[in-house]
């Protein structure tokens, strides 16, 4: 797996802990992560979280994590690495939810960051249990590698 995370928005020097994110996005990933795949994540603000949500999912409000899957190319020779997939990380939002969720600032990002990891793996959280279901994975992932 080629991971890279982008700071598209002021996040503190503090919270920058790429090589944790990248970790909590290889777990989340799971067997994929052992596949030839590149993914993207981005730390962004409301305001460009807003325009992705409305661009590509017609949606109007400001949310936490985007995820998106893209199909592996058909010509692209077995061994060539490959976009995966993209994660946008509302830094904003995860500043908010830390306070309401009782978590630390990083915490939250590490669970938005890994949420959209396991939404590529194939994880949905349209019902009410998958979402408790996915969310209990994410937390087991950031247990893992925080302690």
């Amino acid at each position: 797996m080629i991971a890279h995370i982008f700071y598209n928005t002021h996040v503190a020097k503090y919270l920058r802990r790429t090589a944790l994110f990248k970790a909590a996005l290889a777990k989340g990933l799971k067997s994929f992560a052992h596949q030839n795949i590149e993914v993207n994540v981005v730390f962004v603000d409301e305001k460009e979280i807003l325009r992705v949500n409305k661009t590509f999912l017609n949606h109007h409000y400001v949310t936490d994590v985007i995820s998106f899957n893209h199909a592996r190319p058909p010509v692209l020779p077995p061994n060539e690495p490959w976009a995966f997939g993209d994660i946008f990380v509302c830094y904003q939002v995860a500043r908010k939810n830390a306070r309401k969720f009782s978590h630390t600032i990083l915490q939250e990002m590490m669970m938005y960051v890994t949420h959209g990891a396991l939404h590529l793996s194939g994880m949905d959280d349209h019902e009410p249990q998958d979402r408790a279901e996915m969310d209990r994975q994410a937390e087991k992932i950031i247990a893992r590698i925080l302690h």
